[in-house]
């Protein structure tokens, strides 16, 4: 006996020295891993398994860190064989079960949220997500049954009893459906929405007298109630009978006390039943404008208001005004401001197009788009260095996810404000830069070719860019005029002409040529410089004539003398 005693005495020591060095490298890796060396953390751990191999603590730690490493199957592992070792502490079961409902996983993790909520029976978190699944996977029984604990714990709710009403219906027992709606309103007396929300079910399965009879029930007691008005909209509407609906909704649509949200439910569902007769589209407009006599502020339907007219292909005039509207209650709303610069740009609108645009670069400074259109607008008007400074700050404040075309666009509008400035290779600098963004950007090529042309500077450069050009757009007279300019330059006469006539056609009016559109004093000169050097002189002072008659800003003091003398001089 002496003996046995020794060797249990012995047992214990043994026992107690693993524990404490069981419970040292615990705390060791607990500081390791809140320190964040997840490497040592994890070394220590595996240690603390090799020391007891039945610790859940220490496989519950490691599953933790192989999550947040990203190594999910090894953490998986893990977690399990912490939770089968301890299946009654919530502590390990509860984010292994929220892990694997993350993960999409929730049949997996339904007798783990089956177990919490046995050890845990209060929680209504738990039982929410088991009826949820319960239902998901077919077990109705079991979704009613845990709604019922849920309802224990919770009180009579309306979110709850509406489930279990249509979990009831899909197992074919209306009696106990119907039950669930008249508890609630037997428990609710006063709250005449459950009452509403029942006749609504009934009317829904085709009871109409039933429906109808529920709804007289809480006219009696309240006649003005706006939710018992939109369901009788839908007894109505289903019913067949379009006058009382008409009438009905046109009441609540105007009643004071309706709120935004219904009000535009209700034009919503005029919108859907409309027939495409234009009757119909005036009877809404109308509607519409009468809702906004009453408040004029509301954003929601003004914006909605505007889509309409756009769906029902209204002149844009018509959504301009409301447009306006909009920015006149919310001066920053985008959608708004984004709408009239397109509205105004297509109309070339430019005093609107600055306002609005000076409006954009106040409220959305991210957006390269208004300093864009600005700095062409002051530009056009010789407002280069405030066009320059506009869109300096334009490309230094736009959002990373700026399209590099509209970046290029940019960058090309201050290479040519630059140039009206003569700062000649500022404004190169620039092209090159929109050219980085964007290295098809036709205007950049174009004007970037023209002006080393007008500089005869590094023309095999200036052709190859503005040859681009022509390739990408072979009726563009401007892009036409630059090509065969930068081969008059470069002596290549007979090829200036034949790209020159596809600009000014040999056998073209006068009348086309004072009125067309596309050709400018500029062009008509150029023309003339190419006719004479390739030994047309009486057509080279028809066109140099014709070109001073236009008289463009373009008109030039060398023009007038080659008109007046017949005679090509060089500009310097």
């Amino acid at each position: 006996m002496r003996a046995i005693a020794v060797i249990l005495t012995m047992l214990l020591c043994q026992l107690s020295m693993a524990q404490t060095r069981l419970d040292y490298f615990m705390a060791e890796a607990a500081k390791s891993r809140m320190s964040g060396q997840w490497s040592k953390a994890m070394e220590l751990y595996t240690h603390c398994l090799q020391i007891d191999s039945c610790s859940a603590e220490a496989l519950y730690q490691l599953g933790r860190i192989s999550f947040y490493l990203r190594q999910d199957s090894v953490g998986l592992e893990y977690l399990h064989k912490a939770v089968d070792l301890d299946p009654d502490n919530t502590y390990y079961i509860e984010p292994l079960a929220a892990i694997l409902l993350r993960q999409g996983c929730e049949e997996d993790a339904l007798p783990l949220l089956e177990r919490i909520s046995e050890l845990q029976s209060r929680r209504s978190d738990v039982l929410s997500h088991l009826a949820s699944i319960y239902s998901k996977t077919g077990r109705l029984e079991d979704a009613i049954a845990t709604l019922d604990r849920l309802e224990m714990l919770e009180g009579k709710m309306s979110q709850i009893s509406n489930e279990k009403f249509s979990l009831y219906m899909e197992i074919g027992d209306s009696v106990r459906a119907f039950a669930e709606l008249q508890s609630l309103c037997d428990e609710y007396p006063a709250d005449l929405s459950y009452k509403i929300d029942m006749a609504y079910c009934y009317q829904q399965l085709g009871d109409y007298e039933k429906a109808l009879q529920m709804y007289d029930e809480v006219k009696a007691v309240d006649p003005t109630n706006v939710s018992l008005q939109m369901a009788m909209l839908d007894y109505y509407l289903l019913q067949g009978m379009d006058s009382l609906y008409d009438a009905a909704r046109d009441s609540i649509l105007y009643a004071p006390e309706t709120d935004t949200g219904k009000r535009i439910v209700l034009i919503q569902q005029m919108v859907q039943r409309m027939s495409p007769d234009s009757a119909d589209t005036q009877r809404i407009i109308d509607r519409f404008d009468r809702v906004l006599q009453l408040d004029s502020t509301n954003v929601e339907m003004l914006t909605m208001y505007a889509a309409f007219l756009d769906y029902r292909q209204k002149p844009q005039e018509m959504i301009q005004a409301v447009m306006s509207r909009v920015l006149s209650v919310e001066p920053d709303n985008e959608m708004a401001t984004q709408w009239l610069l397109q509205y105004y740009a297509s109309r070339k609108d430019y005093s609107s197009l600055e306002e609005i645009c000076r409006r954009g670069v106040n409220y959305h400074p991210k957006d390269l788009v208004y300093p864009y259109f600005l700095g062409m607008i002051l530009m056009d008007r010789d407002s280069n260095a405030e066009a320059l400074e506009v869109l300096d700050r334009g490309i230094r404040m736009r959002s990373e996810d700026t399209r590099h075309a509209l970046v290029s666009d940019a960058f090309t509008v201050k290479g040519d404000a630059y140039y009206n400035m003569d700062k000649h290779r500022e404004a190169f600098l620039q092209y090159d830069s929109a050219l980085v963004y964007n290295k098809d950007n036709i205007l950049c090529l174009n004007n970037y070719a023209y002006y080393l042309s007008l500089r005869n500077e590094d023309l095999d450069k200036a052709e190859e860019m503005s040859y681009r050009t022509i390739k990408a757009e072979p009726d563009n007279k401007t892009y036409l005029d630059t090509y065969a300019w930068i081969l008059f330059m470069q002596a290549k006469y007979e090829e200036a002409q034949e790209y020159m006539d596809k600009v000014v056609p040999p056998d073209s009016s006068e009348h086309f040529l004072m009125t067309d559109l596309y050709t400018s004093t500029a062009i008509l000169e150029h023309a003339g410089d190419v006719a004479w050097m390739n030994g047309n002189v009486e057509r080279a002072a028809y066109l140099w004539q014709l070109a001073v008659k236009r008289g463009d800003d373009e008109l030039t003091p060398v023009l007038k003398k080659k008109a007046r003398k017949r005679k090509y001089y060089r500009n310097k």
